[in-house]
């Protein structure tokens, strides 16, 4: 089926009235740390918080009005919240487990803004933060001191997204199976079962966790249409860097069909841990969004050398935004793995989009973990290679030839094949039929090869 005209804007059904005690995010919007106006450009959680000595763990200490009932959580010292016997890392996994129990047909909470701690909004506690430390890098637990931050931030009420970006013998679990990517010796990282989570009382966010199957009494939501220029530019994206790159998927939402139309991908150009810089990235995006009547549907990052499984932070990350609009539309990721340690010959790209769903019961003592779900989407082949795509590229090239984590194309891959062989292979299937597909190969060659980025040595 054919996306929906992109020159006129999809009408979006009203969000059904709920009535709430102390739950909308009117009076938050403009003043929160995922506004334009928030000042900042990095995410923070409540172990932050705590740290800084903003919020102290206590019992009772956080709460929810929802629907006439007050409900009181603790905040650990290690900024989880307990309640009911329960642990849940994050403001919006609680908020949401609340909302379900009583309205079963409540989709998602939106924590920062329906979460108090003494009375005051998280939200709140959150911006006056950001406000007085602008400009300074908080504090992380000394398992996370050696490791960088890319953050991006949502523009209109989207949740901030927190990427790391390890050295891979760090981030690496040790086993016999290893890659030589670029120079640099890579282990296979091992996935965990999603039903092992509930018998983890501490997990490293980094951990990968396998994907759980829509089926017949569970079938998927909604369907998704991606378009082939959306694949081949995340293609490239993931391809130019050893390290861990993100971006933004523009589309529109279909009701009647109950089908996300995914039609333009906006790549981050921004260096890592860059806070400024990263501001006037997302604002850029923003318009250009805006400037094509598309909504932001979702976002994408990729795996350098680790299979296409989402890590706890990325399931906590995806839930956060799926609670932010899903009154209007769904919000996807997607995860590519250009470089998959445990398919080192493979020359296509891996993929996987996922949607985090509650997890079916949480027993006393155990941590809410959301539930990625992979989700199936439909590729529409573009008939022609538009100016748009082109002029990306060569934006995306002259940004990551400055990068010290830039692949080296002219370097070898396996075999005789270079790194730009394999970049032109997994971009392949992709391409569009006619002679533009062609000429995008010849693009692709010559916009690396008279660059910077190819390095022989």
């Amino acid at each position: 089926q054919p996306p929906p005209n992109p020159e006129k804007p999809m009408a979006t059904p009203a969000a059904p009235v709920e009535k709430e005690d102390d739950d909308s995010n009117a009076d938050d919007t403009d003043i929160s740390p995922r506004s334009s106006r928030g000042g900042t450009s990095r995410s923070v959680t409540l172990q932050t918080l705590v740290q800084e000595g903003v919020l102290e763990p206590g019992n009772g200490v956080l709460s929810i009005d929802y629907l006439s009932h007050k409900y009181l959580g603790d905040l650990l010292p290690n900024g989880k919240i307990l309640w009911d016997n329960v642990q849940f890392p994050s403001p919006s996994t609680w908020a949401t487990h609340i909302k379900k129990k009583i309205n079963p047909s409540k989709k998602s909470g939106c924590g920062w803004n329906s979460v108090k701690y003494k009375g005051k909004k998280l939200d709140k506690l959150k911006a006056n933060w950001f406000r007085k430390n602008a400009g300074v890098v908080p504090t992380h637990s000394p398992a996370a001191v050696s490791r960088c931050f890319i953050d991006i931030l949502f523009i209109g009420g989207y949740a901030a997204v927190a990427l790391q970006n390890f050295d891979e013998e760090l981030m690496a679990q040790c086993n016999a199976n290893t890659l030589l990517l670029d120079n640099k010796m890579v282990r296979e990282r091992q996935s965990m079962k999603y039903a092992e989570l509930k018998h983890q009382t501490t997990i490293d966010p980094n951990t990968l966790i396998e994907f759980e199957n829509f089926n017949e009494t569970n079938p998927q939501p909604f369907s998704i249409v991606v378009s082939s220029s959306v694949l081949l530019l995340i293609d490239f994206h993931c391809h130019l860097s050893t390290s861990e790159v993100v971006g933004y998927l523009g589309g529109q939402w279909d009701p009647n069909k109950r089908c996300l139309f995914i039609i333009q991908a906006f790549p981050c150009k921004c260096k890592l841990c860059d806070q400024d810089n990263a501001m006037v990235v997302e604002q850029e995006i923003s318009q250009n969004m805006m400037r094509r009547n598309l909504t932001r549907v979702g976002w994408y990052h990729s795996h350098p050398t680790s299979q296409s499984e989402p890590t706890i932070r990325d399931i906590d990350v995806q839930h956060e935004m799926q609670a932010m609009v899903a009154a209007t539309h769904p919000a996807i990721g997607l995860i590519c793995s250009p470089f998959d340690v445990r398919d080192a010959t493979r020359t296509e790209s891996v993929y996987s989009a996922f949607w985090v769903s509650p997890p079916p019961e949480v027993s006393e003592g155990e941590v809410w973990y959301g539930m990625p779900m992979r989700l199936v989407y439909n590729e529409m082949q573009d008939h022609a290679i538009q100016q748009d795509l082109l002029a990306e590229m060569r934006m995306l090239v002259d940004f990551h030839k400055t990068q010290p984590d830039l692949i080296g194309f002219g370097k070898l891959w396996k075999g005789t094949m270079t790194y730009l062989d394999k970049i032109k292979l997994s971009m392949t299937r992709k391409l569009p039929k006619d002679r533009s597909g062609s000429q995008l190969v010849h693009f692709v060659h010559e916009l690396l090869m008279n660059s910077t980025t190819v390095n022989t040595g």
